[in-house]
């Protein structure tokens, strides 16, 4: 369980909650579901095209390498926070090159590990205990090619749902109210304490307190809502597809 206070009345609540998008992360939420087993229904459709899509770029091959490091989770080395600004290809090689490599392979252990629990261990986490620079290296350029042949022209097409979803973000922190009328419609089991005036949000582990609230809605992520808590912040990523119209604020 995470709790996280809330001012009232006496301090802006966008204060107190945020929310980030990253197109770089979108990217790779796309990748996380595509890596699935079996794709959530809406997105059948769409993950059999990007198969072949793979198939005929000869990128199929170089995706079933990388796919142990998205079926289980999306790497922090794509935390929407940090990547909000990478955008285009050129901006994309930068943040690859210039991320540490200690870095980069900490952000896929966790989900490694979760893939050597369910099966084999992969050929990625020999190369990456042999030569992670390589591994690093070689995931930069498979994540531009995707970029450039896929994803760009999706991005451009979803962008408009983050716009709105910015919008009914916005018109939450207007109260107390909206804003966990807001928060239940993506898990109904937050909850708002009046008398403590701390907002709940169940989590898996320990109880934690937190000062900020993170948002980040995602188009391509279409599975539960999910709660971390990372330094003093709580991250909530979220399917935004799933969210319904934000309600107006009561006069």
């Amino acid at each position: 369980m995470i709790t996280i206070p809330l001012p009232g009345n006496h301090s802006p609540l966008s204060n107190l909650i945020s929310y980030s998008v990253s197109p770089l992360y979108e990217m790779a939420a796309s990748l996380h579901t595509l890596a699935q087993e079996t794709p959530p229904k809406r997105f059948a459709y769409w993950t059999e095209e990007k198969v072949e899509q793979f198939e005929s770029a000869r990128l199929l091959k170089e995706w079933g390498y990388f796919v142990p490091l998205f079926r289980y989770g999306i790497p922090d080395s794509f935390d929407p926070l940090h990547t909000k600004g990478v955008m285009a290809v050129d901006d994309q090689y930068e943040y690859f090159v210039t991320l540490p490599t200690d870095h980069f392979v900490r952000s896929m252990k966790p989900i490694l590990e979760e893939w050597i629990s369910h099966h084999d261990t992969p050929v990625v986490a020999f190369d990456l205990e042999e030569d992670a620079d390589y591994v690093k290296g070689r995931f930069s350029l498979f994540v531009s090619s995707y970029w450039q042949l896929f994803f760009e022209a999706n991005w451009e097409a979803i962008a408009p749902k983050f716009v709105r979803e910015a919008e009914r973000i916005y018109y939450s922190l207007q109260g107390i109210h909206s804003l966990t009328t807001y928060l239940q419609s993506i898990s109904p089991a937050i909850t708002y304490d009046t008398e403590t005036h701390q907002l709940t949000c169940p989590s898996n582990g320990p109880s934690y307190d937190a000062q900020h609230l993170i948002l980040y809605p995602s188009y391509y992520y279409a599975q539960e809502p999910t709660l971390t808590k990372k330094g003093w912040n709580a991250h909530l990523l979220y399917s935004i597809s799933e969210v319904p119209t934000q309600p107006k604020t009561p006069s």
